[in-house]
């Protein structure tokens, strides 16, 4: 069968036709589409956002400063003896508590009694000769009222007696200095404490006033620390100031100290007050001269600030920190530049500069803003 050629030739140019306008209509769509999509995210961007937000707060704080420190004992004292001689006696187990008047070491006290012992016979001797010049003195005045004896003889008899009296005077004065050494012989605990440190041992020659043991109360303890000129002017001090004091080596816990001390001049390298701490040491735990320790002190006044959640906190490029402020008349944001200060608590942040009291900034979504955008206002 043959087909008309003409025929066909009209019937390919239809199809081609068809072909075109499908393509054209296809590509219609698409660009209607496209468009559509665009005006829709147009519309969305354009739309109002919903953000959290939150005023600025105003809150008054009391300023707390932590100042580190060494603890020591509230007594130290280094022991020594007044006297010399050999030690005889070591009563001493370091770290070991003692109370007041314990015996902690002993001199050999046979030199000092013999001495005791001459001064008694000494004394014994001249107490006689003292009875006879009395005696004589006693008969020899009444022969001179008498006018028996002459002056001489009757000043005689006084100065042998003055001299005598004065002889025995002596003697008492240096058998109580004796006595007075026999009791050096003995080292006692000046106070409830404990034994530090060791620097002689048994038998050893001892020279008085020579170092033989560290004591230390460990049961009251202090913390000495450095204030600077500029803060000791906002800390109260005076009888009853009270700090917190904490220990790394006790995570966790604090404990109550009170004011000792504190010097009213500066180090002049430093320009700071050195001010001392007292406390208790704890029951429950071993708090030894040596340690660390930070002294919590808070200002005796109370400071007004501005504060915003953290979350409110955006970066610059140029490492600053800005924030979105809210206007509640047109619902757009403005980004404001800020000051940030110290935290407060572990979720807000005081601002020194760029917002005021009251005014709305944006806490969550803040990454999603930009300029002149309009946002729904959410209240956190």
């Amino acid at each position: 069968m043959k087909l008309n050629k003409r025929w066909v030739m009209g019937i390919g140019g239809g199809v081609v036709v068809l072909v075109v306008a499908g393509v054209l209509i296809s590509g219609v769509a698409k660009k209607r589409a496209a468009q559509a999509e665009a005006d829709t995210k147009m519309a969305l961007q354009n739309s109002p956002r919903p953000v959290e937000t939150e005023r600025v707060q105003v809150l008054s704080i009391e300023k707390e400063r932590c100042y580190p420190g060494v603890v020591k004992a509230s007594d130290e004292s280094a022991l020594s003896f007044r006297v010399d001689g050999p030690l005889v006696q070591v009563n001493v187990t370091l770290g070991e508590p003692v109370k007041k008047g314990e015996l902690l070491m002993h001199i050999d006290p046979r030199d000092f009694e013999d001495r005791i012992q001459s001064l008694d016979a000494q004394l014994a001797g001249a107490a006689a000769q003292q009875q006879n010049a009395n005696q004589d003195y006693v008969r020899m005045s009444k022969l001179f009222a008498q006018q028996v004896v002459p002056q001489r003889d009757y000043d005689h008899a006084k100065n042998t007696m003055d001299s005598a009296n004065a002889v025995v005077k002596n003697i008492n004065a240096q058998l109580t200095i004796a006595r007075h050494a026999l009791n050096d012989t003995s080292l006692l605990a000046p106070y409830d404490g404990v034994v530090t440190e060791q620097l002689v041992e048994n038998s050893e020659m001892v020279d008085s006033g020579d170092v033989v043991l560290q004591f230390h109360n460990i049961q009251l303890l202090e913390v000495t620390v450095s204030v600077p000129e500029n803060e000791i002017v906002r800390r109260s001090v005076g009888e009853g100031t009270s700090v917190q004091v904490s220990f790394p080596a006790v995570a966790g816990r604090t404990f109550d100290a009170r004011l000792k001390e504190w010097s009213s001049a500066a180090d002049p390298l430093t320009r700071t007050y050195a001010v001392t701490f007292e406390f208790d040491a704890p029951e429950d735990f071993k708090i030894l001269p040596g340690m660390t320790a930070n002294i919590s002190w808070n200002s005796s006044r109370r400071n007004v600030v501005l504060t915003v959640p953290m979350s409110a906190l955006s970066p610059q490029a140029d490492g600053g920190t800005f924030v979105w402020v809210c206007d509640e008349t047109d619902g757009r944001a403005e980004q404001r530049r800020v000051t940030v200060g110290e935290l407060v608590g572990s979720s807000r942040v005081i601002l020194t500069d760029g917002v005021s009291e009251g005014e709305r900034v944006v806490v969550s979504g803040g990454r999603l803003i930009h300029k002149d955008l309009v946002l729904k206002i959410v209240e956190k």
